[in-house]
């Protein structure tokens, strides 16, 4: 009976370490995506919401290595070998479920963050300031359809426009193309503003994140019972030493 049950736990264990592999390599891969799509927009972020996607992918890389050691200590029933890999498992679901809880921490606060890096950009929009600033913030505000911080009137003290209440173009529909003068203002603006509409496309980022760990954690805490009883089987009933 003990040798059925330790059999079909070494080799549930070596299928749990294949499954943790191929989640280690998601896990990289939600990390460097993360990484890339944030990239982008590194002007209007704070560096905390790199810091995740950065853990992620050193994550993703040291559990594809650590699950090789999973899969030798599991098919060889190495007693010292499973110990070492629940050992590093233990410490990197520490690590883990601290990203975990760090990533739905900021995730709650992924507006207002967003809202005071954009605040600090917004003088320098414009011919005077920075290029990389401007071409984002027309960027965000086309791609998003938003206008200012909170609302459209966020730009009339940067611009100066509070006779005329002018606003930057990318802030209005327009049509590409169209041959004639376009004055975008406060009444023809969009009306979501850009730490909405922007902060919520930048929540949703690090929401994957918390779901790629939390999921991760779950398989991580199956590995680790799995080897720890593995190693305690092997070395009371089969002394498996090396």
């Amino acid at each position: 009976m003990w040798s059925k049950l330790f059999t079909t736990v070494k080799y549930t264990l070596v299928t749990v370490n294949f499954i943790f592999l191929i989640t280690g390599i998601i896990v990289l891969s939600v990390g460097a995506s993360v990484q890339s799509a944030y990239n982008g927009y590194h002007p209007f972020l704070s560096e905390r919401f790199f810091s995740l996607p950065a853990f992620c992918i050193a994550t993703g890389v040291i559990i594809f290595l650590i699950a090789f050691f999973g899969f030798y200590g599991a098919y060889t029933e190495n007693y010292i070998m499973n110990m070492a890999f629940a050992a590093a498992m233990i410490l990197i679901f520490v690590f883990q479920l601290s990203a975990c809880i760090a990533g739905y921490a900021l995730r709650s606060n992924t507006v207002p963050l967003v809202q005071q890096q954009l605040m600090t950009t917004l003088d320098l929009y414009g011919p005077a300031g920075s290029v990389e600033v401007t071409r984002l913030w027309d960027q965000v505000q086309e791609d998003f359809e938003c206008c200012g911080v909170v609302n459209a009137s966020d730009w009339i003290i940067p611009l100066g426009t509070q006779e005329t209440n002018g606003l930057p173009i990318s802030c209005c529909n327009h049509i590409y193309g169209t041959v004639q003068t376009f004055n975008c203002t406060v009444d023809f603006a969009y009306r979501v503003g850009c730490s909405e509409a922007f902060g919520n496309w930048v929540q949703s980022h690090a929401a994957s994140i918390g779901a790629a760990g939390v999921f991760l954690v779950l398989m991580q805490a199956l590995a680790v019972a799995g080897a720890l009883w593995m190693a305690k089987i092997s070395r009371e009933e089969r002394g498996a030493y090396p």
